[in-house]
């Protein structure tokens, strides 16, 4: 079955058509995980499951329906120059950078108090051996997989260009959160991390990337349970020279990453091929 889903390459009414198997019929066969006490301490990573389960079986049953070529499987790793190893050491501080350059536009839409309270429960209540689970090991391979590994891959192997395809592909990755509150930080990561898989072609770089971000975000949480999880450096020190100097050390990181990355990858051959379905 696994193999079968590596084979699926949507284009972009496909691709919308799995967010739709996401949103619809995810969320119909996780509501029962909510109203039954004897499965609570799993619920979540029951519901997470039970919620992204659609798209893989529509992938499953579009590729048993028609012949699926593509040029490119899922995980194919290109590092040109750079060794693996430095590449996988470089990208946690391109995300933290990342992050902190883009706070402004995360910023953007304020995230309401039952909201913040919401995803600290989720983080912190409960069993946590399952919290981390679900966020730092599920999360990052499932979303992945669907979002860069068949999403991005199959619109760039559908005809459109690199730029476009992490454009789409980000977009969903943001409304599938389903929360206007996570759909911008969700967007902007999802730039990142598709931009990483065009150069790499590595699935891995990117759920080491999107799980190093879930876990970051579930250590704050426990280290500082007072704090807002949507507050901001810049909420917490204000504008001042200290700020400044973080923002301008952030995009100092971002840049020279995007030169190391540029150069010594390079670019991949992304041919055209013809897809039937």
């Amino acid at each position: 079955m696994l193999r079968r889903i590596g084979l699926f390459t949507p284009n972009l009414k496909e691709s919308w058509i799995m967010f739709a198997c996401v949103v619809v019929c995810g969320s119909i066969l996780a509501l029962p995980t909510t109203l039954v006490p004897d499965v609570h301490i799993i619920s979540t990573l029951l519901a997470y499951i039970l919620t992204l389960s659609p798209a893989f079986i529509y992938a499953y049953l579009k590729v048993r329906r028609g012949e699926y070529t593509p040029v490119h499987k899922i995980n194919e790793p290109h590092f040109g120059k750079l060794h693996p190893a430095a590449m996988f050491l470089l990208l946690p501080f391109t995300l933290v950078a990342f992050l902190v350059a883009t706070e402004p536009a995360s910023a953007l839409v304020t995230t309401p108090e039952w909201f913040d309270k919401l995803m600290k429960e989720t983080a912190l209540g409960g069993n946590i051996y399952w919290s981390v689970i679900t966020t730092c090991i599920c999360a990052p391979i499932l979303e992945e997989l669907l979002c860069r590994g068949m999403i991005l891959r199959g619109l760039k192997e559908n005809g459109a260009s690199p730029l476009k395809a992490i454009f789409w592909s980000s977009v969903i990755f943001g409304v599938i959160h389903m929360n206007p509150w996570q759909a911008i930080p969700a967007f902007l990561i999802g730039m990142l991390l598709g931009w990483i898989y065009h150069k790499t072609g590595c699935i891995w770089t990117t759920i080491w990337l999107h799980a190093v971000n879930n876990s970051l975000s579930t250590l704050l949480y426990h280290l500082f349970p007072d704090i807002p999880a949507s507050a901001t450096i810049r909420d917490l020190i204000g504008n001042s020279q200290t700020y400044l100097a973080i923002y301008a050390i952030a995009l100092a990181v971002l840049a020279l990453s995007y030169l190391i990355i540029s150069k010594f990858i390079g670019k991949r051959d992304d041919k055209k091929t013809v897809i039937s379905a």
